[in-house]
This record gives structure tokens, C-alpha cells and sequence, in this order.
């Protein structure tokens, strides 16, 4: 062989390979200095820009909503993800649009206006986020001729009305015309603390329905009034695909046919409506709504000892950036996916602590 004909072969690529690369790299600078001078233009620009907007609007890689309108289905308190993932949407600029389950949406209000939020809704600039309308919402229902007669003269639900999900986003576009962003941030198993040989048909049935099916719903209903480019995102939950003791009523079951269902819908909305379907498979977080499984602290500990950002608390608000990035221009190729995060626990085969690991001295 002449291996020094070899080396000046290797050397000639690597020339070819810098020099392209150069380019590459000046060709770039060249879109962003473009992109930052027309960053301050009102006038739209085509949807394969609109990252490179986002990128040049202050010099970095900030994620930019202003001027979008985000639907957050499932906030009734200022705990759980729904609440952190409204926060980082209208840090980024987004005009935030609420819908509240029925019964809590009275005392979700009552604290709102009392200032009981306050601290929660700071945001970095010291101001306080605002959310554009809260709606009154049960995501169980399609339409009123739904609702069976016990729901219907509920004195939970009186005073309220339109809370259905067609209705819903009827007035929703009534009242904004399209949106940008369709947050699924609801989940219910009335008999979530039985294990799936106890559980009743209507149980799991439910658990699907409310956890599932709602979203199904949301977007059949919401997708006409979604703009093209738009996202729409929920949370799930490693039940889905590993046993986890305990969750049980037929929850794993609904985790599951969300991330199925993602990813058909992703598909569906993609060619109907040009717009992006994901989830987030969130890591145990001691909210309101997750102490109703009964041992969720016992998760959360396990969490912090074997997961591999071990002694590492999950917050609720890194779910909250993730699906701030998620439905940005700047995940603009991302669609069907499943993002985890959970300090990477579903990575894990082995818990670490586990007594049968342990050898006597």
C-alpha cells in the first residue's frame, strides 16, 4: 500500500470538508444578520423563518410566543403542570387562555382575584402573568346533549354554562378568534388507587375517557381554530409502559392510549390543519392532583434516589420550559414525539436501592 497517498486523499477531504464547513458557517451569519434586521417588521414572514426570527430577536436562542394565543385545558390551582406550563408560556410572550374544570372554577377564581396567587404568578421581569379569559370546563363532555340529567342540575355547575368542549371552543372563538397553542393538562381515574383486577368497567372506562378520550376531544374541537404552524401538547406518565404498583383504575391503560394516540393524531392534525402533536412524560411531582394516587411522596423519593439526576427534585417548571420549547417555532420539526422528563428514571432497568443489591459486611 502507500499509505501517504492515503493521508494526502484524507488531507485533500478534510481541506474540502473545512471549507465547507466555512461556508456553512457564514452562510448562517448571513440569515441571522438578515433575520435580525427584519426582527422589528410587523409584516409576516413565511413559517420556515420563523425560527430564525425567534433566534435573532435578542442576539441568542430565546423562545419567542408574542403575539401567539395558547388554550391551557386543566388549571385549577397554581401547583400542578398545567400552572407552570401557562407561567413559561407568558414568559415567552403568549397570551394565556385557561380552561377550569366546572366545580373548581369558582374557587380557582375566588383565589385569583384575592391575591392568593400572587407569588406564584411573578414572573422574571417582577410583573404578574395574566391569563386572558378562564372558561369554565368539563372535557368529558363533547356537547351539551352529553350531559346526563344528575351533571345538568348540579349545584356544582350552576351558574355556569358553554362549559362542554364544543361549546367551549366556540366561545373561545367568538371571543379570540384562532389560537396558537392547545395545552391537555387533565387527567382523572375515580378508581385509580384499585389495581386493575379490582377495577370496574365504568372505572377504567372513566379513567380513558377523561384522560384520553379529552383530548381527542379538545383537538377535534380546537384544530379548525388552531393557525398553521401551531402545537399541541400533553403530559403522560412512565405507567404507560412500565408497571408501576399502585397506579392503578385504569390509568396506566389512559397513559397509554395517549402516547398512541399522539402520535396517530400527530399524523392527522399534521395534514388537516398543519399542526404539531406531542407529550411529555413528566416524573413525579407532589402536586394536588397527584396526591389523589395516595403514595405519590413515596415516588418522588424513589425519583431522587435512582434516577440518574439522582438527589436532583424535579420541578414542575422544567416540565413548564419543556413545553414552552415544544410549542415554539424552534421545535418547528418536532411532531409525534414523546419527550421525557423525569431526571432520566425511565432510562433505569435496576433501581440502585433495592434491597436484594444489598451485601452484608
Amino acid at each position: 500500500g502507500w499509505p501517504w497517498r492515503r493521508t494526502d486523499t484524507h488531507a485533500s477531504n478534510h481541506s474540502r470538508t473545512m471549507s465547507s464547513a466555512m461556508a456553512t458557517q457564514q452562510f448562517a451569519a448571513n440569515v441571522l444578520r438578515t433575520g435580525a434586521r427584519k426582527a422589528g417588521r410587523s409584516a409576516p414572514v413565511r413559517a420556515n423563518r420563523m425560527t430564525v426570527r425567534a433566534a435573532a430577536s435578542n442576539g441568542g436562542l430565546p423562545i419567542d410566543l408574542r403575539g401567539k394565543k395558547a388554550f391551557v385545558a386543566g388549571v385549577a390551582d397554581d401547583q400542578g403542570f398545567g400552572w407552570a406550563i401557562s407561567k413559561c408560556l407568558a414568559e415567552a410572550g403568549c397570551e394565556v387562555i385557561l380552561g377550569t374544570w366546572v366545580p373548581a372554577l369558582n374557587i380557582f377564581e375566588t383565589s385569583l382575584r384575592r391575591g392568593k396567587f400572587d407569588e406564584s404568578r411573578k414572573l422574571s421581569d417582577g410583573s404578574l402573568m395574566e391569563f386572558a379569559k378562564v372558561y369554565p370546563l368539563d372535557a368529558v363532555f363533547d356537547t351539551y346533549d352529553d350531559v346526563p340529567e344528575d351533571i345538568r342540575t348540579n349545584k356544582r355547575y350552576a351558574g355556569n354554562e358553554n362549559w362542554t368542549v364544543a361549546e367551549c371552543a366556540k366561545e373561545v372563538e367568538k371571543d379570540f378568534g384562532t389560537i396558537d397553542i392547545l395545552v391537555h393538562s387533565l387527567a382523572n381515574g375515580p378508581e385509580v388507587q384499585k389495581p386493575l383486577l379490582e377495577t370496574s368497567r365504568n372505572g377504567y372506562l372513566a379513567a380513558l375517557s377523561a384522560s384520553s378520550y379529552s383530548k381527542v376531544s379538545l383537538l377535534q374541537r380546537f384544530g379548525p381554530i388552531m393557525n398553521k404552524g401551531g402545537a399541541a401538547i400533553s403530559l403522560t406518565y412512565l405507567a404507560s409502559e412500565k408497571i408501576i404498583p399502585g397506579y392503578g383504575g385504569g390509568m396506566s391503560s389512559a397513559k397509554a392510549a395517549l402516547e398512541s394516540d399522539t402520535q396517530v393524531l400527530a399524523y392527522e392534525a399534521g395534514r388537516k390543519w398543519g399542526i404539531r402533536v406531542n407529550t411529555i412524560s413528566a416524573g413525579p411531582l407532589g402536586s394536588r392532583a397527584a396526591k389523589a394516587i395516595g403514595f405519590i411522596d413515596d415516588m418522588i423519593n424513589y425519583s431522587m434516589s435512582n434516577a440518574p439526576l439522582s438527589e436532583k427534585p424535579l420541578t414542575a417548571m422544567e416540565i413548564g420550559q419543556t413545553a414552552a420549547f415544544l410549542c415554539s417555532p424552534l421545535a418547528s420539526g418536532i411532531t409525534g414525539s414523546l419527550v421525557y422528563v423525569d431526571n432520566g428514571l425511565h432510562a433505569m432497568g435496576l433501581a440502585g436501592d433495592a434491597q436484594s443489591l444489598q451485601r452484608d459486611e
